[in-house]
């Protein structure tokens, strides 16, 4: 493992949270407060940009880097899933900003570890090994799935998707957790997922979503949430339905690795290994 300078963490109010912003070894201190610069740049505009992504249209031109970059990572997805199987386009937001953010902090020299994570979405780039204190950086969620990652994997984005998480979902999964290139694409293929993992018997959630910009992005959309017991064979083969569309998202390049979970069972897809994952909650992985 590298002799790493201490870890560097700051943190940025902007919707729909807090942007944390972390970064290790020499330049660790200049990497962040660049980071905390591109946070301040991307806020300027954001809410005014998610306004705009809530219509789902990508022929609008927003202000702010973050979301003209979301914008061309959509553009990429589109072709590959149903128009049904959107997820909407401000899924991607956090997870935009993150790799924009992460990207100048890697302008700077001498980092061995850098991540931004907002909301569900972390973009990192780690130089090789790197010890447990300085993932501290990251969600330990995303701590887990990093480590279950092949050692090639040096950067890129993380998301998770799927009940309980900020963005409501239409299908039944537990947890789904993607790598892509970049955060904001993975958030989106993370929602993708997690729709697809539709069960019949699952009931439309018709609670009130309180964030107004994800109410209305989602406006025209059901959400679910389970009832019952799902049989073992149709937990599978729920997995398996996610586990299609993963397939054709990596034969695409768009993704990485995928790992989904549901009812104590799990798929994987991609150089991630499920028997580390043990947060995931699953006791049995295909």
């Amino acid at each position: 493992m590298f002799d790493l300078a201490p870890l560097v963490e700051k943190s940025f109010e902007m919707w729909p949270g807090v942007l944390r912003i972390a970064a290790a070894g020499p330049g660790a201190h200049g990497a962040v407060e660049v980071g905390i610069d591109a946070a301040r740049e991307v806020a300027a505009s954001l809410m005014s940009d998610a306004e705009l992504l809530t219509r789902g249209s990508v022929d609008v031109l927003p202000r702010g880097l973050a979301a003209r970059d979301l914008l061309e990572a959509v553009r990429e997805l589109m072709p590959l899933l149903p128009v049904e199987a959107m997820p909407p386009l401000l899924v991607g937001l956090p997870g935009a900003v993150c790799d924009v953010v992460l990207a100048a902090m890697r302008g700077v020299d001498d980092i061995e570890f850098a991540s931004a994570t907002l909301c569900d979405s972390s973009a990192f780039y780690r130089a090789g090994t790197v010890s447990d204190d300085v993932l501290a950086g990251l969600p330990l969620m995303a701590v887990e799935f990093l480590r279950g990652l092949s050692a090639d994997c040096v950067s890129g984005g993380i998301a998770f998707g799927g009940a309980g998480r900020f963005f409501p979902i239409s299908g039944v999964a537990d947890l789904v957790a993607t790598l892509g290139e970049g955060a904001g694409i993975s958030a989106l293929s993370a929602a993708a997922l997690a729709d697809a993992m539709a069960w019949p018997q699952a009931r439309v959630n018709r609670r009130r979503i309180v964030d107004p910009l994800v109410a209305a992005a989602y406006a025209d959309r059901d959400s679910v949430y389970l009832s019952g017991v799902i049989p073992p064979d149709e937990i599978w083969e729920t997995l398996s339905k996610g586990m299609r569309v993963a397939s054709r998202l990596r034969e695409k390049r768009i993704l990485i690795a995928a790992a989904f979970a549901l009812k104590g069972r799990g798929r994987t897809a991609g150089p991630v290994a499920g028997d580390r994952l043990l947060r995931f909650g699953v006791s049995e992985w295909r």
